[in-house]
C-alpha cells in the first residue's frame, strides 16, 4: 500500500464524469446499516465485504469493459479489525491464523474485483495522510490520460477498530496538525465507491478535478468520497422517481 502526504499537483482537466456511485454502512448506529455482506474467503473484518458491496453496485450499475477499467481503494489504516486480531491472537500465544493478513487485505479484494467483474487495467491501494477524495480524483484524471483507459472506479474503507487504532489516529493528528478520524465502534465499518469517466462520459452529474469544497481536515476521513457518493445516489433516485 502506497502512503502519500500530499496531492499531486497535474494538469488537470476540469472535471470527470461520475457514471455511478454507492455508499454502505456496517454496524455505525447510522440509519441505512446493511448485514455485512458474505464474501467467500475473508473472514471477521468488514473491510473486503464493505469494499466488494460499493465496487459491485457501481459495476453492475453501469457494466463496461474490464479492460479499460481502472481500481483506485483509499484507507488510511487497512484493514485495522484484522491487525487487531491477529496481533491479539500473538500476544496471548495463540497459533497464528494465515488468513489474518492484515497487510494484503486491500490487494486481495482487488484482486477478487479483478476475478469477478473481469477487471485487467491497473489497479492501486493506497493510504493518505491528505483528503483522499482529493488523492483519488488526482489519480483518477492522471490514470484516465491513457486512451486505453475508460473509466476508474475509486473506493474508500474506512473501519472502527477499538481504542489502539484510535490513539493512533490521535497521535498522526497532532504530527500533522489534523483532526483525528471520528471513532466509530471497533465492528463497524463504512465504504464509498464511485465510477467516475472523461467529461462528457454521459456522467449524471461531473466533479471537479480539484474540489472547491474545504475539506474536513479530518486525517485521511473518506468523509468527502462518502458524500460524493451519496449525493449522487440521492440525485439519480430523484430523477428516476421524477420519470415514473
Amino acid at each position: 500500500m502506497t502512503t502519500t502526504t500530499d496531492s499531486a499537483v497535474l494538469p488537470a482537466s476540469p472535471s470527470l464524469s461520475v457514471l455511478a456511485a454507492a455508499t454502505a454502512t456496517h454496524d455505525t448506529g447510522r440509519d441505512g446499516d446493511i448485514a455485512l455482506p458474505k464474501l467467500p474467503g475473508f473472514v471477521e473484518s468488514a473491510f473486503s465485504p464493505l469494499a466488494y458491496e460499493v465496487a459491485a453496485r457501481c459495476l453492475t450499475e453501469r457494466p463496461g469493459d474490464g479492460d479499460r477499467t481502472a481500481v483506485a481503494l483509499v484507507s488510511l489504516a487497512g484493514d485495522t479489525t484484522t491487525a487487531d486480531l491477529a496481533s491479539s491472537r500473538m500476544v496471548s500465544g495463540r497459533v497464528h491464523n494465515p488468513l489474518l493478513f492484515m497487510q494484503a487485505t486491500a490487494n486481495s479484494v482487488l484482486g477478487h474485483m479483478s476475478r469477478e467483474f473481469g477487471i485487467t487495467g491497473q489497479m492501486f491501494s493506497l493510504s493518505t495522510l491528505a483528503d483522499p477524495l482529493t488523492e483519488l480524483l488526482a489519480m483518477a484524471d492522471l490514470l484516465l490520460e491513457d486512451p486505453e483507459l475508460e473509466r476508474v472506479l475509486v473506493v474508500g474503507v474506512e473501519l472502527g477498530g477499538g481504542e489502539r487504532v484510535a490513539a493512533v489516529r490521535r497521535e498522526l493528528a497532532a504530527e500533522y496538525s489534523a483532526r483525528p478520524v471520528p471513532a466509530l465502534p471497533a465492528s463497524a465499518g463504512l465504504a464509498a465507491a464511485v465510477l467516475l469517466g472523461r467529461p462528457g462520459d454521459g456522467g449524471a452529474s461531473q466533479v471537479p478535478v480539484r474540489p472547491t469544497k474545504a475539506t474536513t481536515n479530518q486525517l485521511g476521513s473518506i468523509q468527502t468520497l462518502f458524500e460524493l457518493a451519496a449525493t449522487h445516489t440521492e440525485t439519480r433516485e430523484t430523477h428516476t422517481h421524477a420519470h415514473q
